[in-house]
């Protein structure tokens, strides 16, 4: 089973992104476009995990939940990874209490870690990926207009109170994503 940790964003909010994404792909480039149900901030990218070891990764989940209250997430702006001269993927920013999602990224990657899960190398940096670039064609011009519509503008903000253990099936039409288990933050019901 293909497996990440993420937070997940209310409908609304996938909504008024998903918008946001069907105005950009009328500029013609070469990316490949997140469905807006497929929308999510990836703590951890586990990989391939057997189904006997989901209840460790559970607990692993849950412990590294604890002591988190729920915190507020706004999403916002627009940018690339690794940089603009070599564009590989488009994403939409996390701001407001990223400090309290930092310390939950941190303590999940830790608990993750003694199953054996490497965090990778890179350091975590809260975004949505909206697309990934196939090749530069045209990027330009969806950069240009995505950050012109999204100057000043709020995609939408949410209650984080979960953390969920996401397995990602690859098919024809692209990933489809289900929830296998959630953790709930300290304070949450």
């Amino acid at each position: 089973m293909r497996l990440f940790v993420a937070v997940n964003f209310p409908f609304e909010i996938k909504k008024a992104v998903g918008s946001f994404i069907q105005d950009l792909r009328k500029v013609k480039a070469d990316l490949k476009w997140v469905e807006p149900e497929n929308l999510h901030l990836t703590v951890q990218f586990l990989g391939n995990v057997s189904e006997e070891q989901v209840p460790d990764v559970t607990e692993a989940l849950n412990r590294g939940a604890a002591g988190i209250a729920p915190f507020s997430l706004e999403l916002s702006g627009v940018g690339v990874f690794p940089s603009r001269e070599r564009p590989r993927v488009f994403w939409a920013g996390a701001a407001g209490d990223t400090a309290a999602l930092l310390k939950l990224s941190r303590q999940v990657q830790r608990e993750l870690k003694e199953l054996g899960f490497d965090p990778g190398k890179n350091k975590f940096s809260p975004h949505l990926t909206l697309a990934r670039l196939r090749s530069p064609a045209g990027f330009s011009d969806v950069l240009d207009r995505a950050e012109k519509a999204a100057a000043n503008k709020v995609f939408g903000s949410a209650k984080i109170s979960t953390v969920d253990l996401m397995l990602s099936e690859l098919g024809p039409r692209g990933p489809k994503y289900f929830t296998l288990a959630r953790a709930s933050l300290a304070g949450s019901p």
